[in-house]
Order: C-alpha cells, then sequence, then structure tokens
C-alpha cells in the first residue's frame, strides 16, 4: 500500500516465490514503478488507487504499509476507511503491519526540521513545521534540476499511541503488537515511531 515507485515491493521480491500486488494513488509513480519492473522482471502487479478506497480480485496473505502513508491520512474516518479496506482485501487470520509517525517524532526532532543537499545534480531544500494544536506536520519542498524548480508541500496528522489504539479497537481488526520504532520492544506514550502488527 501507498507503493510509490516500487522499491518495496522489489525489496520484497527475496522474501519468496509469492505474488505481489502494488497500489499506489499516483498515476505517475506507478507508471515509473512498472517500468522498473520490466527493467527488473519483478513479479509485481502494480495499479493505481487510494489505499482508502481500493478493490482486490483475490483476498491476499498480507499487507504492508509503511514509512508514513497512515499519517497522510488527516481525519480519524479516513483512518477507518482505510482499516475497513485493507480487512475486506485480506484472507481471514492474515496479517495487516503499518507505521505512523507519533507527535514525539515531531517535538522531539525539530532541530532537524529544515536542510538542503545535493545528489546527481539535483539539489533540495526542505523546511517543515509542525502545530501542536492541529498535530499537522507540514514539509515543503524545493526541488532544482537544472534551470527547472519543483515545489511540493506534504501535509501529514501525527497520531497518538491512544488515539491509534481507540482506532484499532473500533476497526474488524485484533491488534497482535505494537512495536517502538524500528524495535521488537513495545511501543509507549514516548515512542516516535509506532509500529502496529494486526491479524484479519
Amino acid at each position: 500500500l501507498g507503493s510509490g515507485t516500487g522499491s518495496f515491493a522489489f525489496a520484497f521480491q527475496e522474501w519468496g516465490p509469492y505474488d505481489f500486488v502494488a497500489i499506489d494513488a499516483s498515476p505517475q509513480m506507478t507508471e515509473v514503478a512498472r517500468r522498473k519492473a520490466e527493467m527488473y522482471n519483478a513479479n509485481v502487479q502494480f495499479e493505481v488507487a487510494d489505499f482508502t478506497n481500493f478493490r482486490l480480485e483475490h483476498p491476499v496473505d498480507f499487507a504492508v504499509l509503511l514509512y508514513d502513508g497512515l499519517n497522510y491520512l488527516l481525519l480519524e474516518e479516513q483512518v477507518r476507511d482505510l482499516f475497513r479496506c485493507v480487512h475486506a482485501a485480506l484472507k481471514p487470520g492474515s496479517l495487516f503491519l503499518f507505521d505512523q509517525c507519533t507527535p514525539a517524532n515531531s517535538i522531539n526532532n525539530a532541530d532537524f526540521f529544515g536542510d538542503e543537499g545535493e545528489a546527481e545534480g539535483v539539489t533540495y531544500v526542505r523546511k517543515s513545521h509542525y502545530d501542536v494544536e492541529t498535530m499537522l506536520h507540514t514539509t515543503a519542498f524545493d526541488i532544482t534540476v537544472g534551470d527547472a524548480v519543483f515545489s511540493e508541500t506534504h501535509v501529514e496528522r501525527a497520531y497518538t499511541l491512544g488515539e491509534m489504539k481507540a482506532l484499532i479497537d473500533d476497526s474488524p481488526f485484533r491488534l497482535v503488537a505494537h512495536y517502538d520504532g524500528f524495535s521488537q520492544d513495545p511501543a509507549d506514550d514516548e515512542a516516535e515511531r509506532i509500529h502496529w502488527l494486526l491479524r484479519a
């Protein structure tokens, strides 16, 4: 889910001889992913779809949404839609793994809200702002390629552990575990990133 240009889908190929379906709402990113799949001869079917409103032809065994994909859902009702949609796409007893950033991530890392850099002839400037009242984290990018400048703004909502736990409890899923960051330690209210594992 939220597959972008397919990097995770291609990395997952080494898991075994499975069939992979990758969806993203961006037709442009999906087209890049399809071209990469041809180049890598990867067994991935790429589809353009919103991960809060999609249907699969056949139910799957496992679903993954990583690197802040859920945080782009600014309303709790959108998270509920995601859970309903993913649950409908899974076989009974299958797993859903997703991560999310919390307010602690934005508050603790304010010193890193702005940076700039250059790689392979592309330069970028990034500026971020976190609103503690709305819990919205806004990041603006200016990217320069040759004479062309591209600007885009990303807005994410930081959910607390308690808010997400309540949404899961209200969903058709059963909570298996919630991990602190990239560890296997249980997450608590101080966690900056939480990985949730749910069972359908």
